[in-house]
């Protein structure tokens, strides 16, 4: 994996990376992204561990497990990737195949002082025709 994006181009191959690794089902190569101490948000999670916040890597990587244990195949494809070195915050278009439905998503990335992300947050949107 690739560290903090720092332009568009960086942005972009984080993105790439961040991707592939999901559709590796590789958790572990996600999880290294990540701060020890992260929180992630996404409304999935409220449906899998009843809170839509999830607090640390150990929690995270659970949640994760069990949501995939859910979804028999996965594939995101890549739209775009926004880098706003201003705030330290990637957002990522992309498009979820989730066990036969596809739908529209968007991950936004905050990232801490040492290059990890720091708090994550995962948008669904509507099916995509």
């Amino acid at each position: 994996m690739t560290m903090m994006p720092t332009d568009h181009a960086s942005a972009q191959r984080w993105a790439l990376n961040w991707i592939a690794a999901w559709n590796a089902r590789d958790i572990e190569a996600v999880l290294r992204l990540f701060a020890d101490d992260c929180r992630f948000r996404s409304p999935k999670a409220a449906t899998i561990t009843g809170h839509g916040t999830v607090r640390g890597k150990p929690a995270l990587r659970a949640y994760w497990q069990a949501a995939l244990a859910t979804i028999p195949s996965l594939q995101f494809s890549f739209e775009a990737a926004h880098w706003d070195p201003d705030a330290g915050t990637l957002l990522i278009r992309y498009v979820a195949s989730l066990g036969g439905q596809r739908l529209l998503a968007a991950e936004i990335f905050d990232f801490d002082d040492q290059a990890c992300v720091a708090c994550g947050t995962a948008l669904y949107g509507a099916p995509v025709d």
